[in-house]
């Protein structure tokens, strides 16, 4: 990916909800050993007696629904000790980079295109580099479709991925990454495609969370993990 090698070096210049509701039914009671009349009117007894209407049983609450995730800003992407162990390595983030064709969190022209499309307020792509070398990451993090979710898994499975699933995910671990012809240029993938609610500004009946990072001269899918264990969607190891 010699254009990366571009690019990176110009940076080393910048310092469910289940509703449960059970049926009504009106049920005759007894009462001295005697059997109450009732009668039943849209789920409501009526008590023969008073002649009040009394509610019918509401059974359970209706649960939580799963909450939207929202494309976080590249200081919230990480875990505090991911941000330590790379502010360790001297690494300097430049935060959102999805420009081109290299600011993304993969280099292959399929999956770089499919991000493209995705609207600029739930995409977003998180560079960090190494000063004074060729060692760049790039975290994207993307709310896509049930169409688009369908695509990048096609794109992948036709690759050299090593495929799995994590939690309620599908994983991709790419550990040769490159677009070049160079064989001195390491670069790593990993890929993570989990379902999510869609935002409500997006008009899809379903939606997925991608989160891909691509590293060069490192590993991936630690950043990936990572990334989806911070924003929620996977539990914490």
């Amino acid at each position: 990916m010699l254009a990366l090698r571009k690019y990176a070096l110009p940076l080393a210049l910048m310092a469910v909800a289940v509703l449960g509701v059970s049926g009504c039914q009106a049920l005759d009671t007894l009462r001295g050993g005697q059997a109450e009349d009732q009668s039943v009117s849209d789920g409501a007894a009526t008590d023969s007696t008073t002649g009040q209407e009394t509610p019918a049983p509401q059974g359970d609450a209706p649960s939580e629904e799963a909450a939207e995730v929202a494309v976080p800003v590249c200081e919230d992407l990480y875990s505090p000790s991911m941000n330590t162990a790379l502010l360790g390595e001297v690494r300097v983030s430049v935060g959102d980079n999805s420009e081109g064709d290299f600011g993304y969190g993969t280099t292959n022209p399929e999956l770089v295109a499919l991000l493209k499309t995705v609207r600029a307020d739930l995409r977003i792509s998180c560079t960090w580099y190494l000063p004074a070398s060729e060692s760049v990451s790039v975290t994207s993090v993307a709310i896509i479709s049930a169409d688009t979710k369908r695509e990048v898994s096609a794109v992948l499975n036709s690759t050299a991925a090593i495929a799995s699933t994590l939690g309620a995910g599908n994983l991709w671990d790419i550990r040769s990454a490159t677009s070049d012809e160079s064989p001195d240029y390491i670069a790593t993938e990993a890929h993570l495609l989990i379902d999510t609610p869609c935002p409500a500004t997006l008009a899809e009946q379903s939606c997925a969370l991608w989160v891909t990072s691509n590293y060069a001269y490192g590993q991936a899918k630690p950043l990936t993990v990572d990334a989806a264990t911070t924003l929620g969607v996977l539990s914490t190891p």
